[in-house]
Formats: structure tokens, C-alpha cells, sequence
């Protein structure tokens, strides 16, 4: 069984993800920043800003989650019980400038953690989501041993986006005034949400009628490629670009010294 054979789409060619994010939070000079499945701690030790903010239900940190920032607040907690229980004012200092969801690769549970950090974002902050953007077909199987299945002896083996593929079209449909921006990051792309609408209660009053919807969405390499079809995907330098004029840093000196 070759890889070929269940091949959505090219590989990314991109930059690597975590690259982006670590530039992102620079470009912007991001105070708040907020990460959900942090898992070894990897991309948020990239991660500059005044307070990071880590949510996994079980770290297994392997890196200083606390390098480049001043402050450093983890929960270990799944997000819905940590978005249940928040005090924005008392656990994060106020709305996020940058937020990056990688949690549970089910659809549904990406959708409430979009709604859920969208809520408390301000209308210029950014939303990345991780493994939005599968490049063949076993990685994207709902169930992850079926996937390692699927995928062994390919290029693709132990490889696991899930369907969360699916959040792309629920906001094409459900909220036409997010800016979506589809971006080559290997392995597996992100997805970069603008133009927030924090007080948008419409994916979270809709959200029993969409997952039935999109359950019913056949999860299958036609669909992926239609999105594919369907949406450009874009250069990281050029998504760079598009996002560097942000600045959230009161004069940039708290950067200045994280940084040197």
C-alpha cells in the first residue's frame, strides 16, 4: 500500500507550524495568548508574550513552557470544564490578543472550543486552529486507531488530524462575516480566524442542530478535496504578511526585555 494511493492533496510547503505561531507572537507583540492541548509544551514554549495561558487535560511537558513570557498560568483540566469555570479578569487578565486550538480532532469538540475562546477574544484578536487541513485519508478518521491503522506502512503512519476539517465549512456557513484564512504550515496546516465577533452567540445557540448537520457530512476524501477545491490555501509568508500590522505591546517595552 503506497501513500500515493490515499493522498488528498500535496503536502504542505510551507513553513512549519510551530514557526509560524512563535513569529506570529512577535509580529503582533501579543500580551495575552492562550493555547488548548499543549500536551510536551513544544509550540507554546515558542509562544512570546506577557501571559501564556496552557489548558490539557494531561501535560507531559518536556520544554520551559515559561520561556519568553512573564507569566504562566496552567490548567490541567479538558477545556470545556476550563472554559466552565473561568473568571476572565482573575485567570487571564483580560480578552485574548492570540489563541491557538489544538485539543480533542473531533469537530464537534473544536467547535465549542472555537465559540468558547472566541467569547472572550476582542474583535482584533486571531484564532489558529491546528490539523484543519488533512493531506491524505487515514489521518482523517474519526477514530484514531482506526487511522493508525489505515495509515501504516504509508508515509502517513500515526498520523491523526480527525474530521475536525469540518469546522472550515461550518463557519463558511454559519458565520460568513469571519475572515478564514487557509494556510500551507505543514505537517498538516492552519486555520487563521479574523475579524471576531466575541458577542456572536450563533454557533454556541446552533450548536446541537450543526453537529447533527455535520455528522451527516460523509467524512471522506471527496469532501476533504472539495475543500480543497473550494478554498485557496495560502503562503505562510503571505499569512504573515497579512497579520504582522498588529500590535497589542503598551509601547513594546515588556517584549524588549522578554526578547533582548
Amino acid at each position: 500500500m503506497s501513500g500515493t494511493e490515499h493522498t488528498i492533496a500535496g503536502e504542505h510547503r510551507g513553513e512549519h507550524y510551530s514557526q509560524v505561531l512563535a513569529r506570529l507572537s512577535r509580529n503582533a507583540a501579543v500580551r495575552r495568548y492562550l493555547e488548548i492541548g499543549v500536551a510536551f509544551g513544544d509550540i507554546f514554549s515558542g509562544i512570546a508574550c506577557r501571559h501564556g495561558v496552557a489548558v490539557d487535560p494531561e501535560f507531559q511537558l518536556k520544554t520551559n513552557v515559561a520561556a519568553n513570557k512573564a507569566k504562566v498560568s496552567l490548567f490541567q483540566v479538558m477545556s470545556d470544564v476550563f472554559f466552565e469555570h473561568l473568571n476572565l479578569r482573575r485567570d487571564i487578565g483580560g480578552r485574548l490578543d492570540l489563541a491557538f486550538l489544538d485539543g480533542m480532532h473531533l469537530f464537534e469538540f473544536l467547535l465549542r472550543d472555537f465559540f468558547n475562546t472566541e467569547a472572550i477574544c476582542r474583535k482584533d484578536s486571531i484564532i489558529v486552529m491546528h490539523d484543519c487541513l488533512p493531506v491524505a485519508a487515514p489521518m482523517a478518521d474519526r477514530d484514531p486507531m482506526q487511522a493508525n491503522a489505515r495509515g501504516k506502512g504509508t508515509p502517513y503512519e500515526n498520523w491523526w488530524t480527525g474530521d475536525v476539517w469540518k469546522i472550515i465549512p461550518i463557519l463558511t456557513r454559519y458565520r460568513p462575516d469571519l475572515q478564514v484564512m487557509l494556510v500551507d504550515a505543514p505537517p498538516t496546516g492552519l486555520v487563521i480566524v479574523t475579524g471576531l465577533d466575541p458577542s456572536s452567540r450563533i454557533l454556541k445557540r446552533s450548536y446541537q442542530s450543526i453537529v447533527e448537520e455535520f455528522s451527516r457530512l460523509p467524512n471522506t476524501t471527496e469532501e476533504i478535496a472539495r475543500l480543497y477545491a473550494d478554498h485557496p490555501i495560502v503562503p505562510t509568508e503571505e499569512a504573515l504578511r497579512r497579520l504582522g500590522g498588529r500590535s497589542y505591546a503598551h509601547g513594546g517595552g515588556w517584549l524588549r526585555r522578554l526578547t533582548g
